[in-house]
């Protein structure tokens, strides 16, 4: 189905010299703050969750919450597990109507690293599902220490070839979970990368790249960037002018509209940056 097709949407990105933004759904009111920005900014986004949020809340909460998310959306929201650590629980998400998945097996070697994108891109074919991998390691989700190690051009075509998914997240200097606008981004590796492989790239850790060089990372061949620390944050600031004072709110559902505003505008500035608006057509 072409309206929540990742391949699709990610591949016209890619074309056309937009990006798709991915937004990590960590619980309801950032399910519902994504799908908003979303709806409000006619843009395909992606729908996201990874290990720790469905150790919080459960594989079936995830997929009821963006099932009601979509109903309501006139947006296309796509489904996607971000770093995906195992086969089996790329299965459950693919089996639970994910529209996509990343496998990252990026620590791991070489042949590691493909022998187990194999096995998830011969599964997804079969159900129509996008697949990401990674080659070159940047290590900060949710919290991990950095560990930076850049991709290479080589590696970068013989891991597509050798693999067969359909976008490449690429480590460039990028640094994931970080709130702070000033990663070290190597654009011109980004575009002798692009130009090797002729495929859509990803970058994670986007939070962390100002402005100014997200649109040049697009030009170079980005095309899905992701974005969890942002939509974090929104919620992080609330609860601490809330409840850092000596009488604080006992009403949660105060503070936590209150985040969810914060996190619409967050996400619908990136769809700004990612030139994704009106783009859902």
């Amino acid at each position: 189905m072409i309206r929540e097709s990742a391949p699709y949407w990610i591949g016209r990105a890619y074309r056309e010299s937009w990006a798709v933004g991915m937004f990590n759904a960590h619980h309801l009111e950032a399910t519902q703050a994504i799908a908003m920005a979303a709806d409000r900014s006619r843009a395909p986004v992606m729908l996201s969750t990874t290990m720790g949020g469905i150790k919080h809340v459960g594989l079936d909460y995830f997929v009821a919450m963006a099932a009601v998310a979509r109903k309501r959306s006139a947006a296309p929201l796509i489904l996607h597990l971000d770093h995906g650590a195992h086969y089996e629980i790329v299965r459950e998400c693919i089996e639970s109507g994910f529209d996509s998945v990343m496998i990252d097996a990026s620590s791991a070697s070489y042949d590691e690293n493909v022998d187990l994108v194999r096995r998830v891109v011969s599964l997804a074919r079969r159900h129509g599902v996008g697949v990401e991998a990674q080659i070159g390691e940047t290590l900060a989700e949710e919290g991990g220490e950095v560990i930076e190690r850049k991709t290479t051009v080589e590696e970068a075509v013989q891991f597509v070839k050798d693999t067969g998914i359909d976008y490449l997240a690429i480590s460039i200097g990028n640094t994931p979970g970080q709130l702070a606008d000033n990663a070290p981004i190597d654009v011109p590796l980004v575009k002798a990368i692009s130009a090797a492989v002729n495929m859509p790239l990803v970058l994670h850790g986007g939070t962390s790249v100002p402005q100014a060089t997200v649109a040049q990372l697009i030009a170079a061949g980005i095309a899905k960037i992701n974005i969890d620390a942002a939509v974090k944050g929104a919620f992080r600031s609330t609860f601490q002018r809330h409840y850092g004072v000596d009488d604080p709110i006992v009403d949660t559902r105060v503070p936590f509209g209150e985040a969810r505003s914060l996190a619409v505008e967050a996400v619908a500035e990136r769809i700004r940056w990612f030139g994704a608006e009106n783009r859902a057509d």
